[in-house]
């Protein structure tokens, strides 16, 4: 019992350690803060100012200014970068308990293997490694620092497909966002394979809490609204033929049943009349991309189909000009015919 509630000791000992070096790492801020310190001086952060990040909280960061320290609401400013102390070593290398390789060994550090640095001199660095919390003394020549970039979260305040050569990013009003950096009035943000996009200020608001943005992560859709987009495009240019669903031809409704089929494994109806009762009813002004749009262009009901993609445009398989391609629900010709719009992804 006591052995064990020795080596429970030592563990939180180390745990603390590493807690109280690991966050020493950079923010910036992307609005203007202004706050009173403890002589009721007023301390400014301008916006897109850098600072150093200290401490993360649920709901704020401490961050360094002029030797002092400041608590920081989450959603004025972003941390870019995380465990700037954290180290691995080039190939493997041993561990000793004091600065002596004639010392005992405490551990072999294979590379990949994650460390936080206590403190340092000119051959050997005090290292915790993050995992089982051993702690000695490595060479210094054989370690290298890592330096990650970090991932805050805000919320998207519009719906819209972005572009980056061939990747694609939805956002949708309301679901979770990553952010990377922001710069020049603009955020940087990124998809689920850590592609960068750029979108105005504006476009997002940062959440105050990580509780706020797991619960929107826990509601998104944008992911597999952007592999159905994306898919989408990849078709443009292929010709319409009648009664076919792919992988080489489309028409309308053959188009969007293979989108919905291969891409997310849901199966809507085959035909552009009985895909006007699939998913829910969207008014027009509620469209959001993956979001099927319906046409009558016989005068004898829904007789055409395609997918929105945002800002008044869908893809689809056109039989008038006999290929998968990009027009606007809101010209004149499809204006005209509109008769509804459906949400099969929720």
């Amino acid at each position: 019992m006591h052995n064990r509630k020795h080596k429970l000791a030592f563990k939180t000992l180390a745990l603390c350690m590493l807690m109280a070096v690991a966050f020493k790492d950079t923010g910036i801020f992307i609005k203007d803060f202004a706050l009173m310190n403890d002589q009721t001086a007023e301390i400014t952060f301008e916006k897109e100012e850098e600072v150093k990040v200290a401490k993360e909280g649920s709901d704020s960061y401490q961050v360094l200014k002029d030797g002092s320290y400041y608590s920081i609401p989450k959603d004025v400013m972003i941390r870019t970068t995380r465990s700037a102390d954290r180290y691995t070593v080039k190939e493997p290398a041993i561990m000793y308990k004091e600065q002596d390789v004639n010392s005992q060994v405490v551990k072999e550090i294979q590379p990949g293997e994650e460390l936080v640095m206590a403190s340092y001199n000119d051959t050997y660095g005090y290292f915790i490694t993050a995992e089982s919390f051993h702690i000695g003394y490595i060479n210094m020549n054989n370690t290298q620092r890592k330096i990650t970039e970090n991932i805050s979260y805000g919320m998207s305040n519009i719906t819209r497909v972005l572009k980056n050569g061939e990747n694609t990013l939805v956002l949708v009003n309301g679901e979770a966002v990553g952010v990377k950096n922001f710069q020049n009035g603009q955020f940087e943000i990124v998809d689920d394979k850590m592609n960068s996009y750029f979108i105005e200020e504006t476009a997002v608001t940062l959440f105050r809490t990580l509780e706020q943005a797991s619960r929107a992560a826990e509601r998104g859709s944008g992911a597999a609204i952007a592999k159905i987009v994306e898919a989408a495009h990849n078709q443009i240019g292929k010709p319409y033929v009648y009664g076919a669903a792919g992988p080489n031809a489309y028409d309308c409704s053959g188009f969007t049943y293979a989108l919905f089929k291969n891409e997310l494994g849901t199966t809507i109806p085959r035909t552009s009349s009985a895909q006007g009762s699939a998913g829910v009813k969207v008014e027009k002004s509620q469209l959001i991309p993956g979001d099927l749009v319906l046409f009558n262009t016989t005068g004898r009901g829904i007789s055409h189909v395609g997918l929105y993609i945002g800002d008044g445009n869908m893809i689809h398989a056109s039989s008038g000009k006999r290929q998968v391609r990009i027009d606007n629900i809101n010209s004149g010709y499809y204006s005209q015919r509109y008769v509804t719009g459906r949400r099969v992804i929720n």
